[in-house]
C-alpha cells in the first residue's frame, strides 16, 4: 500500500494514477491529520508525503510515525528543496527526499526500493 499525503489535489491524483498504473495499491489523503486518523494499527507499505502542507507538515508527520513505532518507509516530496530541509528529513528517518517536479520513473523506482 502506498499512502499518499499531499494537499495539492492535482499532485495527489497524479501520484495515485501513476502508482496504480504501475500495479501498486494506493490510498490518498489531503492532510497529514486525515492520514493519521485513518492509519491502520499495523500498516504495511510506504508513505509519500509533501513537506509543505497546512496543519501538520510532512516533517512533523514523519516524526510522529517514527516516534509511534510505525516503521513505514517515508518518502518526502517538496517543491522548495534546500540543504537544510533535506538534512532534517533524512535525520528524522526519511527514506528519500525528492524535489518537484520529479520524473515518474524516478518516484516509482524510489517507492519500489522502499517497499523492498
Amino acid at each position: 500500500m502506498i499512502y499518499i499525503v499531499e494537499d495539492d489535489e492535482a499532485v495527489r491524483d497524479s501520484l495515485s494514477v501513476l502508482f496504480e498504473v504501475e500495479g501498486l495499491e494506493t490510498m490518498a489523503f489531503s492532510s497529514a491529520q486525515g492520514f493519521l486518523d485513518e492509519l491502520p494499527v499495523a500498516p504495511e507499505g510506504c508513505v509519500v508525503t509533501d513537506v509543505h502542507m497546512a496543519g501538520l507538515n510532512g516533517l512533523q508527520l514523519l516524526r510522529i510515525l517514527k516516534s509511534s513505532g510505525r516503521n513505514l518507509p517515508v518518502i518526502v516530496i517538496t517543491g522548495r528543496s534546500d540543504k537544510s530541509l533535506v538534512a532534517q528529513a533524512l535525520a528524522a528517518g526519511a527514506t528519500a527526499v525528492i524535489e518537484k517536479p520529479f520524473r515518474a520513473d524516478e518516484i516509482v523506482a524510489v517507492v519500489r526500493a522502499a517497499l523492498g
